[in-house]
């Protein structure tokens, strides 16, 4: 492996803390709670005079280090198992269904929810999950909050994950005044509503699955928006073939997005930004490093949003056509 592609990974795979005055560290695990920027899966450390505070991305105006974390479930013998919560409702993935029924007693103890969902998998066209109730009424609609927006979600007719909420947080911030941008695969909407509720911008947004189209209908009519979004329900490979000269392209496809970005590059101007995200190895990683490179991009930013599996993560690639 080259040698600067090697410190590239390493970047993307090191784990950032941020250095605080102990007199400071409080206040600062605070606010950074309330952003929804502190990774949850380590515990903060400590020293007689600091505190290192395990961050999912680098943040302005903090010392960043790069630190070994000692995972929570290192330290402690609460049982570990991964869950989203969807506003009133929690699934739980990765359990059988007699761990599910003991772990959703755990769960109701700790977050205000009525029901409780295994997740078996993602499955059809439009990759939704399949779900079994564990505890509470079947309802599988929901309201939740996030960042400053509400959304209306409906797991069983589309998929959401509360899981890139920093990632969405992350990339409004990056928004500039009238950016012109394609939210291709855009599901509900997540990205598209966050970043119109801040910025005075066009979005298009795209989705394959009716149900979720008609989801981000009823989002755009429940946040105070603004900038101006066009919902669109169709093949997203094709529709985006009708655009050019767009500033900003997000691709959150994470299994096939790769399959999309000849078109994607196409709709493109010189110096706009794609925001990629993929679930892979770190073999796959290197391979895709090499192919922006060698393609008329500019690596910009990228990071591990979260771990799938022992060998594979999400991955946040933000890269410049230049």
């Amino acid at each position: 492996m080259p040698e600067e592609l090697q410190k590239d990974i390493i970047k993307v795979i090191a784990l950032i803390h941020i250095k605080i005055n102990k007199k400071l560290a409080q206040k600062t695990i605070n606010e950074l709670r309330e952003d929804n920027v502190i990774d949850a899966n380590y515990l903060i450390k400590h020293d007689n005079n600091y505190v290192y505070i395990p961050v999912k991305m680098p943040l302005k105006n903090y010392e960043i280090i790069d630190i070994d974390g000692n995972r929570k479930d290192d330290n402690n013998t609460k049982i570990s198992f991964s869950y989203d919560v969807i506003g009133d409702m929690a699934i739980i993935k990765g359990k059988t269904e007699n761990e599910v029924n003991y772990l959703a007693k755990e769960l109701i103890k700790r977050k205000n929810i009525d029901r409780i969902y295994l997740d078996t998998g993602i499955s059809g066209e439009f990759r939704t999950r399949s779900l079994k109730l564990i505890y509470g009424n079947d309802k599988k609609e929901t309201l939740y909050h996030e960042n400053s927006i509400n959304l209306m979600v409906n797991i069983d007719k589309a998929y959401f994950s509360p899981r890139l909420s920093t990632e969405r947080l992350r990339i409004s911030n990056e928004i500039n005044e009238n950016e012109y941008i394609i939210d291709m695969f855009c599901g509900i909407g997540p990205f598209s509503i966050l970043i119109a509720k801040k910025t005075k911008c066009n979005i298009i947004a795209m989705d394959k699955n009716p149900d979720a189209i008609e989801l981000l209908r009823a989002n755009i009519k429940l946040n105070k928006l603004k900038g101006d979004i066009t919902p669109l329900n169709g093949d997203s490979g094709e529709l985006v073939k009708n655009y050019n000269n767009v500033d900003r392209i997000i691709m959150n496809l994470p299994h096939n997005a790769y399959d999309f970005l000849d078109v994607a590059f196409k709709a493109l101007k010189t110096k706009g930004i794609i925001n990629y995200y993929e679930i892979c190895g770190l073999d796959t990683l290197e391979k895709r490093m090499e192919f922006f490179k060698n393609s008329g991009f500019e690596i910009v930013y990228k990071r591990i949003v979260h771990g799938f599996s022992k060998y594979m993560s999400m991955y946040s690639i933000e890269i410049k056509k230049i």
